[in-house]
């Protein structure tokens, strides 16, 4: 084994340790360098027994608020890897909290996670805002000044806009509880289009209301539309990740909840503009078209169309005569020769033939062997009846006659 596949060995066994991935380390920094070129951030952590190398790179380092300094407390968050190049590890550092904000970070954490999980968060429970809203709730302190920049802002933009203000501490270990109640007030009237939560920004102690799982569920819960303004843009609490919508000030959340009235009375005087337009175009293209009906023979020569009319009537009328004459011909002829053959069928062609009909009362004798010697029967013939007697039978035992 060289050198180069000792410290590869030894660098897999820190890649397969979940331990060293994604921890906090707790140290003070010294030997802090930052290279202006490349923007990494290299330093060491060291408590009163031990010294740890540590490098921070550009991608994460631009985030910082604050650029540490040596002698700093932190807690860092990061994981461990072997440089192995060299034969040396170090924490390659993602997250740099002075100490005592660390752990609020991790439970912070952990409240994200699990309010996440339970849907907290999800894009298809958000509400949409509403394009033209009149009465306006507020949710802050009356005296901060996150309340003064919404309320002028509000003015500025649409005068006519009605605001409701529930007050509420927007710090402190009573302020989740006031948050809530006074998100629950406005919901409670009803008579509300929007409801904006916010304050002015702060450290993330002074937000940490804002972050309170009740606040977070009240916002949630809220039958009317919430716009989460709390702090600048580069703080993001729980609540604005709740929220309907979020704005990264008070002022960008008034002119989130109301038009700019200005611009509507533009946007109003361009539509009525376009509408004149298109009613222009429409009615003058309606005149065309009347124009054109105008010109048409049907009005200019009324008489001569009415004409027209009454002589294509009249031949159809002679066609459609005709047509029945024909028709009526046909079925006569047809019906004609449908008599002929029935009567070709008549019993009277047959007694005109010389045949007669035998009958005994009501029965047609049909067999010598119906009839006995001295029985009374009955002869039609064409031209009339003869009344018979039998005095003798001929035939033999089944004969019989038939007409």
């Amino acid at each position: 084994m060289n050198v180069s596949e000792l410290n590869q060995y030894i660098a897999q066994l820190f890649e397969y340790d979940e331990i060293l991935h994604n921890f906090w380390l707790k140290g003070e920094i010294i030997g802090f360098k930052r290279y202006q070129q490349s923007g990494h951030l290299y330093f060491s952590l060291k408590d009163n027994r031990s010294m740890v190398s540590c490098v921070m790179f550009r991608s994460h380092a631009r985030r910082l608020r604050n650029i540490p300094e040596d002698g700093m407390e932190v807690l860092v968050r990061g994981s461990v890897a072997v440089y192995a190049r060299q034969g040396r590890y170090q924490v390659y550092v993602e997250e740099i909290q002075p100490f005592g904000l660390g752990e609020i970070y991790q439970q912070l954490e952990k409240l994200k996670s699990r309010l996440a999980a339970q849907g907290y968060f999800d894009p298809e429970h958000k509400k949409d805002l509403p394009r033209m809203a009149r009465r306006i709730g507020i949710v802050s302190s009356q005296d901060g000044a996150a309340l003064k920049d919404i309320l002028r802002i509000l003015k500025q933009r649409d005068p006519g806009v009605e605001v409701l203000i529930a007050h509420s501490s927007v710090q402190g270990i009573e302020a989740p509880a006031e948050l809530v109640q006074a998100i629950a007030m406005l919901n409670d009237y009803g008579q509300v289009d929007i409801i904006i939560v916010g304050r002015g920004g702060g450290s993330l102690e002074d937000l940490m209301a804002f972050n309170s799982e009740e606040v977070v569920r009240a916002i949630y819960e809220s039958d009317i539309p919430v716009i989460s303004a709390v702090g600048h843009e580069v703080d993001v609490t729980l609540s604005d990740l709740a929220a309907d919508a979020r704005a990264a000030t008070p002022t960008q959340a008034a002119q989130m909840a109301v038009p700019e009235l200005s611009r509507l009375q533009s946007d109003l005087q361009q539509m009525n503009e376009r509408l004149q337009f298109l009613m222009e175009q429409f009615l003058a293209a309606q005149q065309e078209s009347l124009d054109r009906m105008m010109r048409h023979p049907l009005w200019r020569e009324p008489a001569i169309l009415l004409q027209q009319q009454a002589d294509q009537l009249s031949r159809y009328q002679d066609a459609l005569k005709q047509s029945m004459q024909l028709y009526y011909k046909e079925r006569w002829h047809e019906l004609t020769l449908a008599a002929q053959a029935l009567d070709r069928l008549s019993p009277l062609q047959v007694l005109a033939r010389g045949y007669a009909i035998l009958s005994r009362g009501e029965h047609v004798v049909r067999s010598v062997q119906e009839l006995e010697i001295g029985d009374k029967i009955e002869a039609v013939l064409r031209d009339g009846i003869l009344k018979l007697t039998v005095e003798g039978k001929e035939g033999g035992e089944h004969g019989t006659d038939q007409l």
